[in-house]
């Protein structure tokens, strides 16, 4: 139960960052940007560590609109894409971006990442939906 609990919750924080590219191209190196400048500003990385996890998020982002594309063709847009949403799955890419990033950050920043993740997920809870995208305290 935990488990979807959590699948659930980076679902809506995904949604969450999609809401916030509004009135931007959807683009996977736009998705990419904001995830590295998150990080940058969450974690206080250094130049190498932004390449390194713009190019993940580069990567994990084309994938991403891959898979979108290919659900709102399959199944009829957004209604087709929300049929196809697998929370197994989702929390399995959750699980491989963790580890992914604990091999370009270091411990302190691992943990800053994660602090600043729960704090997101937190307003989004105390929030509700009208939580995406408030401001940052």
């Amino acid at each position: 139960m935990k488990k979807l609990f959590f699948a659930l919750v980076a679902m809506f924080v995904t949604m969450s960052a999609s809401a916030q590219f509004q009135g931007m191209s959807f683009k996977p190196e736009d998705i990419a940007k904001h995830q590295a400048d998150q990080i940058k500003q969450d974690c206080k990385v250094n130049d190498d560590q932004y390449k390194k996890l713009y190019d993940y998020f580069l990567s994990e982002s084309k994938a991403m609109v891959a898979r979108m594309d290919s659900l709102q063709k399959a199944g009829g847009g957004q209604q087709g894409m929300m049929a196809g949403f697998n929370p197994e799955a989702m929390q399995k890419r959750q699980e491989a971006q963790l580890k992914k990033l604990k091999t370009i950050l270091t411990e302190e920043q691992v943990a800053a990442y994660q602090k600043a993740q729960e704090e997101r997920m937190k307003r989004m809870m105390e929030g509700g939906f009208g939580g995406f995208g408030g401001p940052r305290q």
